[in-house]
């Protein structure tokens, strides 16, 4: 027996209203808004490689992450990517995009099995008209997103590759209980990671044995302890 279509269009709007409540963009937005939003959108299943757009492609609308990562990658001319960042849950792309009517700058590439809800263009158009907390929130996620991409620039220039690792694991600890080590879960792999720095597969590893023979972190898997975090944010600086 087939499920019933506007049941399954209704479960989908209730599930994207509870994701677009737990996004940054749309705190203090009105209930009533969302839940328009909500029912304007639509889900999609990704599979782990699949692309979700490509560079030069429109963006229908507004990406928001339920569950899975992405990664925003460029490629080179030799057929190497760039990784510029990762998306994981409850993180959006495509702000700027949406508001300029701009083609997609980057490939939106699945890292593993990922759902997303996208936003019709329209209705986040839309909604910046109407509620004024939206469009202060819109403006702190593309100044954010502007002094990010600053950041990255500059640890580019500044930064060889242990202190940009360094700076990366800093970044995502978070302390363990117990015995006051602080605690880092790769988001993705460790490949990923390295294209998200920069440097290659292989020099990442030795990054990793590097810092793990000054006693500054133990490594299993994507799981990382950081034993001196004062340490290693002395490196990363």
């Amino acid at each position: 027996m087939s499920a019933n279509p506007v049941s399954a269009r209704r479960q989908d709007a209730l599930l994207i209203e509870g994701l677009l409540g737990n996004l940054s963009l749309f705190r203090e937005v009105m209930p009533r808004h969302v839940a328009r939003l909500a029912a304007q959108s639509r889900t999609q299943r990704l599979r782990r490689g699949t692309a979700l757009y490509r560079k030069g492609e429109r963006l229908p609308g507004l990406v928001a992450v339920a569950y899975g990562s992405l990664k925003l990658a460029l490629r080179r001319a030799g057929g190497d990517e760039k990784v510029l960042r990762f998306l994981g849950p409850n993180e959006t792309f495509g702000e700027a995009c949406v508001l300029l009517d701009r083609p997609c700058p980057v490939d939106l590439i699945a890292l593993a099995d990922t759902m997303v809800a996208v936003i019709p263009t329209p209705q986040i158009q839309w909604l910046m008209t109407q509620d004024l907390e939206f469009a202060h929130n819109v403006a702190h996620s593309l100044g954010e997103s502007f002094l990010g991409l600053l950041d990255e620039l500059q640890a580019s220039v500044q930064q060889n590759g242990v202190q940009r690792l360094a700076a990366y694991l800093d970044s995502l600890a978070e302390p363990r209980a117990g015995n006051g080590d602080w605690i880092v879960h790769l988001p993705v792999s460790k490949t990923a990671v390295a294209a998200r720095l920069g440097v290659t597969k292989e020099t990442m590893s030795r990054l990793l044995r590097e810092l793990a023979s000054r006693g500054l972190i133990e490594v299993s898997r994507r799981e990382i302890t950081i034993v001196d975090r004062a340490r290693l944010a002395q490196i990363a600086a």
